[in-house]
């Protein structure tokens, strides 16, 4: 399975708006995190752990309409919210 959108194509999205969608879930709902957390802050070490990554794709889903299979949740693509974001589009484009 790879990433679908239930809401758009790939047109309605740009790496720069998904890694900032990612970091406004992970801001609000789920991570601990100050004003310096950014598309370029290591996810792992500001707190990102297994639960917390299934309630992230979980939100993304809800949110943009855009599922990625899990088999793709690799370390390097989970390691900054750009690395994901950049994983969600190139997804999203062969969908």
């Amino acid at each position: 399975m790879s990433a679908s959108s239930s809401s758009g194509g790939s047109g309605d999205w740009t790496r720069e708006t998904l890694a900032e969608k990612v970091c406004e879930i992970l801001r609000e709902e789920l991570l601990e995190v100050d004003d310096g957390f950014g598309p370029s802050s290591n996810l792992v070490e500001s707190g990102l752990d297994s639960l917390a990554v299934t309630q992230l794709m979980l939100s993304l889903e809800e949110s943009t309409g855009i599922w990625l299979d899990e088999s793709l949740l690799t370390p390097e693509v989970l390691e900054t919210a750009d690395t994901l974001a950049a994983c969600l589009l190139e997804e999203l484009s062969r969908g």
